[in-house]
């Protein structure tokens, strides 16, 4: 069989799985036992892919690049919480509360669960 051929058919077979996964893990309604369900369903197969995987061996990242990333993200987790343990502000949400509108519809919750299982399989697959 020719690989490219090969590699072709299985990435839009994962594809339709995704999609066909989304579809349906969409229709639970969010915060439910079902909809914890539907998100172990995958999560748990891609973490255990992630962790049983061997790198790729890695170039080297600077001090200065790591410092700077981690700079980034301690301050997003700082606002984070200090938004969450802080009073309730409408005039400061947290991103939970600004996915809500999004997440409470079910179109919203379909491309909530594609845009997730995709960055989950992108991430086990580096």
């Amino acid at each position: 069989m020719d690989p490219v051929r090969h590699s072709v058919r299985r990435r839009a077979a994962v594809t339709a799985a995704v999609v066909a996964y989304a579809l349906t893990a969409a229709i639970c309604r969010p915060l439910t036992w079902p909809a914890l369900g539907a998100v172990l369903i995958a999560g748990v197969p891609l973490c255990w892919i992630g962790v049983r995987r061997r790198p790729r061996r890695a170039e080297p990242v600077g001090a200065r690049s790591a410092a700077v990333w981690l700079g980034v993200a301690g301050l997003a987790a700082a606002f984070e919480l200090s938004v969450w343990l802080g009073p309730d502000d409408a005039a400061h949400p947290t991103l939970s509360t600004l996915a809500d509108p999004l997440l409470s519809t079910y179109p919203g919750r379909v491309v909530g669960y594609l845009l997730w299982v995709s960055a989950g399989l992108w991430l086990v697959s580096r």
